[in-house]
């Protein structure tokens, strides 16, 4: 679901934030995000980015699988420059719209988003815990 437009994906986030409006028993107008909060549950799209984040931890960590062993460059590999950013994925270049749905590019720029007190966690179960902490705010 996460490889295509929001366009898209907006009649299933629809029907999400509906049922989130049965359960809490809100009024159909009521303000969504509070309520998902409440519940404890991710949207549609925060669980996208948990999905892509949870792959990125297992990149980082050299738990994926020796196929992806080479997937993602920092930017220390492609420059010498000592810059603030050196330590964060390398941005893929997207000449289209449909390259910027791939891994390739989703997940440095989900990875770099996230604060370094997540990103530094080795233990896969403390950063899954943190990181749902994180997107629930």
């Amino acid at each position: 679901w996460s490889s295509t437009y929001v366009t898209n994906l907006n009649r299933i986030y629809c029907l999400q934030k509906r049922v989130v409006r049965v359960i809490t028993n809100s009024d159909y107008r009521a303000h969504s995000a509070p309520l998902f909060s409440e519940i404890g549950i991710l949207d549609l799209f925060q669980i996208n980015t948990f999905q892509i984040a949870k792959f990125m931890h297992c990149y980082r960590n050299s738990l994926s699988p020796p196929l992806f062993s080479n997937l993602f460059n920092t930017n220390s590999q492609i420059h010498s420059y000592s810059t603030r950013k050196a330590n964060n994925y390398h941005m893929h270049h997207c000449r289209t719209n449909l390259k910027k749905f791939t891994i390739l590019y989703q997940g440095p720029k989900i990875w770099n988003s996230l604060p370094t007190t997540i990103t530094t966690l080795s233990s896969f179960s403390n950063f899954k815990n943190k990181l749902l902490e994180f997107l629930l705010k």
